[in-house]
Formats: structure tokens, sequence, C-alpha cells
């Protein structure tokens, strides 16, 4: 739960809330085309989304569109959960924090922290776990759509997020949200707006690309069998839960 919060909950916000680099991007860019049929981008995000720990912004669409990396909250009123195999989590975490922290510690310590909760928002399964073992208490709904999913069929699950936020839109619509919210067109954006991604820290690696692969299951060209076996073994719980073993 955040406790540095001072954006304060809206009746009809809807939250995007998932573990960090579960493909929150992708999400937030698919569900903000059907929610305001408007195209957001990386120069537009800040003054569409809220971020739950940032200042509130001014003139936000309604409703309101927040993100976060929250663990269970029960103040957050409608969530959609995004979850993500955390084989492929970990790699994506540590090139970010290549990117952003000039990280510098190889992969396979970067590994053992991440497994022991000491990057970011903590351990993967305690975030998943909360939000799965209260999802019944979030007052306006909870939908949980996996990356993979996300990924494989997104106008799939474009219609259940549809569904979810009682939205009549037209298949023309849809197609458009999907193909905007494509791997293929944020990486053209990201192009386009490299300095609303890079910012102005001295530390960011401006060679380093935002937007990467976007692929599932990468983890099985990068990852040891003895960190395979490790996070099988911590995770199996959850792991189990979401169908990813």
């Amino acid at each position: 739960m955040s406790t540095d919060r001072t954006y304060t909950f809206q009746e009809d916000d809807i939250c995007i809330v998932a573990y960090p680099k579960s493909g929150n991007n992708f999400l937030l860019f698919l569900v903000a085309m059907l929610l305001y049929r408007k195209k957001m981008d990386w120069a537009t995000k800040g003054e569409m989304i809220q971020n739950v720990s940032s200042k509130p912004i001014e003139n936000l669409p309604s409703p309101h569109l927040v993100w976060s990396h929250d663990s269970y909250d029960p103040s957050y009123p409608k969530v959609i959960y995004l979850v993500r195999d955390p084989r492929d989590v970990v790699i994506s975490y540590y090139h970010h924090f290549k990117k952003y922290y000039g990280e510098s510690r190889d992969f396979d310590k970067f590994f053992e922290a991440f497994m022991d909760g000491k990057i970011g928002h903590g351990k993967w399964d305690t975030n998943i776990e909360s939000w799965i073992d209260n999802q019944k208490k979030v007052k306006n709904g909870f939908l949980l759509v996996k990356y993979e999913n996300l990924l494989q069929d997104t106008t799939k699950e474009a219609h259940r997020i549809i569904s979810f936020l009682n939205l009549d839109r037209t298949e023309q619509e849809i197609n458009e949200a999907v193909n905007w919210a494509s791997f293929d067109n944020m990486k053209t954006l990201e192009q386009k707006q490299q300095s609303h991604l890079n910012g102005d820290s001295p530390i960011v690696n401006r060679t380093m690309p935002f937007v990467r692969e976007g692929k599932a299951n990468k983890w099985k060209s990068v990852l040891s069998k003895e960190q395979q076996q490790q996070i099988n073994q911590t995770f199996n719980k959850t792991l189990t839960r979401l169908g990813y073993k």
C-alpha cells in the first residue's frame, strides 16, 4: 500500500495496476484509446493518465485512468490488474535498471536481488497474491488480464476490457486501439518522442530503447536452469494459480 500518495481516488476512477515491467504501457495505450477514443502517446501520457503516487493532474479526462504498482489497497475503486510471467519480468526489469539507473550488477546478481524482493516493489508473488486474494473486495469490480493473452490476442482482451468497463465500441474503434497499442507503433513513437522517455537525468542510457521486444517466453533462452528452478520453487503457488506452470 502506498504511504506517500497525494492523489485522492474518485468514485468512478479506473485503475490499471501491475507489478513493474509487466507490460503496463501496452495495456495503458490500449485502455486509454478504448476509454477516451483518443490516441495517447509518450508526450501526452502525463496529461491523460494519473500516476497514483504523483501530484493530481489538472483537467484529467473523465473518468480518470490511474496507474499504479501498489499492492492491494482497499481505496482502489475499480481495478484492471495485469500479470506477467515473472521469468520474463525479471529480464525486462534488469534492462530497465540498466537504462534508467546505471545498473552495474551483472544479471545473476540482479536476479538474486529480485528474488529476495530487494528490487523496487518487493516480491513479485506478494504483490500478485495481495490483489488476487482481495479481488472481491474491490467495490466497483476487478478484472485480471494476463500479459501473454494480451500479446497473443489483443482484440479478444480488448473485448473483455470493454465489457468490464461497460463501453460501447465498434469493431473499427477496437481495431484502431489494438493497432495503436502495438509494440511496433510504440517503438515508432519512441523514436519521435525520446525526450519524454529519457528525461534529463545524466545517468539515463539514451542508447538503450525503452520499448524492447515485448515478447513472451524470452526467459527460456536467458535464464539458467538453476534460475528457472529457483523461480519455479519460490513462486510455485502463484505460478500454479495463474497457469504459468
